[in-house]
């Protein structure tokens, strides 16, 4: 793979966005939005989830507060270094927002990519039963549009069971609160895409308290929607949807 997994941040002006990646991915299914926040004045960070970015054993014994703890630390730096933060997720990544929203009333905006409010994976059944047997699975086929979208990745090719059951457990425990959430919010998801499900964005988009709130659905992108064909729409959307909250900010 030729795409990095490391961390990275850009500075930018009053306002970050904060990119969280995917479960078993990495910085590198960022980096094209975090450099077109960047053009537009936008500060950037881009952390990389304990447990990702080396080999699939050190995400084996990973919990999902090992994740939250850090990027707790990250909003607490740059809300008192005076920034307003956004946060913006793919998949995992959008649950880790949600969870953090419900923690920092002081975020101002949520951009949650192929959000996982309910899993599109039969396997998701078996969970607690294949934990008796194995310590990992190999994922799907890709559901790429673009073919060369799998190069702008680095990931891992397998799921660990058991970290895998611990993030249902935590998408089962944040659909139980998303009525809590306030933030305006936009929500892009793909209608090819098999992680997630349909009925799953439109409980999101009927639960949340969020003051805007838009959805989109794209057509030609599978879930790694933020490199895949319709990236710049993603793009585009979002950029569209802070210039509505910040007017004047950028």
């Amino acid at each position: 793979m030729s795409a990095s997994p490391q961390a990275f941040s850009l500075p930018g002006g009053a306002i970050t966005v904060v990119l969280i990646h995917g479960f078993t991915g990495s910085p590198s299914e960022m980096e094209l939005l975090a450099a077109a926040f960047n053009a537009e004045g936008y500060g950037v960070e881009v952390p990389l989830l304990v447990g990702h970015g080396t080999t699939l054993s050190d995400l084996m014994e990973v919990q999902p507060q090992q994740w939250i703890d850090p990027l707790d630390a990250l909003i607490t730096r740059l809300l008192a270094e005076g920034q307003t933060v956004v946060l913006a997720g793919l998949s995992l990544g959008s649950i880790l927002s949600l969870q953090l929203a419900l923690r920092y009333p002081q975020i101002k905006a949520l951009l949650l990519y192929s959000p996982p409010i309910r899993s599109g994976d039969p396997r998701r059944f078996l969970a607690p039963l294949l934990i008796r047997f194995t310590q990992s699975l190999p994922k799907p086929a890709s559901d790429f549009c673009d073919p060369i979208a799998a190069q702008r990745l680095w990931s891992y090719d397998r799921y660990p069971v058991a970290t895998s059951a611990l993030v249902l457990d935590l998408i089962s425990r944040t659909r139980k609160q998303l009525s809590k959430v306030q933030q305006p919010l936009l929500a892009i998801a793909s209608r090819r895409d098999k992680v997630i499900s349909a009925s799953g964005i439109q409980l999101l988009m009927r639960t949340v308290n969020s003051s805007p709130r838009e959805l989109h659905w794209l057509e030609r992108s599978g879930h790694a929607i933020t490199v895949d064909a319709e990236w710049m729409v993603v793009r585009d959307l979002s950029l569209n949807f802070l210039r509505k909250l910040f007017p004047t900010s950028t």
